[in-house]
């Protein structure tokens, strides 16, 4: 049973196509920004100079190699994939929670008036 004092986020979560749309969601976004972590590996293997003015990128396919055809290291691997994949989640996650709640109390406060 839904409880009436639940804020508005938690409704919502609550609600399996929403949650389901959600994930996509996710999953649409990291797919689709990915090269934000090629770029923070290659900033922190080569520098930013390496990336923006040399052109080093890292090349499709397993295992990581750059442009250089060295193996990306790997642990710069996981800290940069762990890291943007966390980052967007609980980024693109709380700020929806927030905004969510914002709403709900904006409503509340305007429909009490």
């Amino acid at each position: 049973m839904r409880n009436p004092q639940d804020d508005l986020a938690t409704r919502m979560f609550n609600r399996k196509w929403f949650a389901a749309a959600w994930v996509m969601f996710l999953a649409v976004v990291v797919t689709r920004f990915w090269w934000v972590r090629d770029v923070a590996m290659v900033w922190l293997v080569y520098g930013r100079d390496a990336y923006i003015r040399d052109g080093v990128r890292v090349l499709p396919g397993k295992p990581i190699r750059f442009s250089t055809g060295a193996l990306a290291p790997i642990w710069t691997d996981m800290a940069t994939g762990f890291g943007f994949f966390f980052i967007v989640v609980f980024g693109l996650s709380l700020a929806l929670i927030v905004g969510l709640r914002f709403y709900d109390r904006f409503r509340k406060t305007r429909n009490a008036a």
